[in-house]
């Protein structure tokens, strides 16, 4: 049993072994592949996107002509870059390293040289991305520290896929602003927790104002029956004051007939009144 539980041991050791050295570990020609990259990174790639960060591209655009990049196709960009700069690159990485070196002149400012005019690096380090090759170089700014990222591809073309030159925050850099995403983040969440609260505080308000509508509707509604009442009153006066006229004047017409029929004689039912003037003197 003793021997079986160290062969157990024995074999799961080897295994760890063989797993460690089989991510950590590199062949010679994957060492001398990372030596290349780091010795092209720092040789060609570099200096040749360094025109872009320092205002040396832009002196010899305006001193000849510029160099329509923006126009230019992917196949074209991968052209003119092997024409101009003599190496393999893919036209869209290139395009986008141009791009990173441009924006760079603002926030960092040229890379700083040494006395013979070539940039001053750091030390370069590099390591194998499955099909990549990604190579880091520290360098000096004008405004700060910054780290230029070199992407190649893993094979024997070594062709040029991706660039960029990022700064180098400090750890008070980094500190400050992720204090400033804190900041935000919860003076957010509170802003949002006081809307809520004013919008839930304004809930209180509703039948306030519902009573109020209901209140002022049902004056109106009174209002208007008062006034609808009035008229009705005015009319039935109106016709109370013509149906009494009516019956003094049929009164006036009998007592006038019954005068006239004494005067003649005769019977009233022999003539008709057919209207009655007032006479003035």
């Amino acid at each position: 049993m003793k021997k079986f539980i160290i062969f157990i041991a024995a074999a799961l050791s080897a295994v760890c072994l063989s797993a460690c050295s089989g991510k950590s570990g590199l062949t010679q020609f994957e060492s001398e592949k990372i030596e290349t990259a780091k010795e092209y990174a720092l040789g060609q790639v570099i200096p040749s996107l360094g025109f872009f960060s320092d205002g040396t591209m832009d002196q010899y655009e305006m001193q000849y002509q510029p160099i329509p990049w923006d126009e230019f196709t992917m196949d074209e960009v991968a052209a003119y870059a092997k024409k101009v700069f003599g190496f393999e690159v893919d036209g869209y990485g290139f395009y986008n390293a141009i791009n990173s070196f441009k924006g760079s002149k603002e926030t960092l400012g040229a890379m700083s040289k040494d006395g013979a005019g070539n940039y001053e690096y750091g030390e370069a380090t590099a390591y194998i991305d499955d099909d990549q090759i990604v190579v880091n170089v520290p360098v000096k700014c004008e405004k700060g520290d910054a780290n230029i990222e070199v992407i190649f591809s893993n094979d024997l073309f070594m062709k040029l896929e991706a660039a960029s030159i990022n700064q180098d925050f400090t750890m008070s850099d980094k500190m400050g602003k992720a204090g400033l995403n804190t900041l935000l983040g919860m003076g957010t969440v509170f802003i949002v927790l006081i809307l809520i609260s004013l919008i839930i505080s304004l809930f209180g308000l509703i039948p306030k104002i519902q009573k109020a509508s209901a209140e002022k509707k049902k004056l109106a509604e009174q209002q208007k029956n008062a006034a609808t009442s009035g008229i009705d009153n005015a009319i039935d006066q109106i016709i109370e004051n013509e149906t009494q006229n009516e019956t003094a004047d049929t009164e006036l017409v009998a007592v006038i007939a019954a005068a006239i029929a004494a005067c003649e004689g005769t019977s009233a039912d022999g003539f008709v009144v057919r209207s009655i003037r007032r006479r003035y003197r």
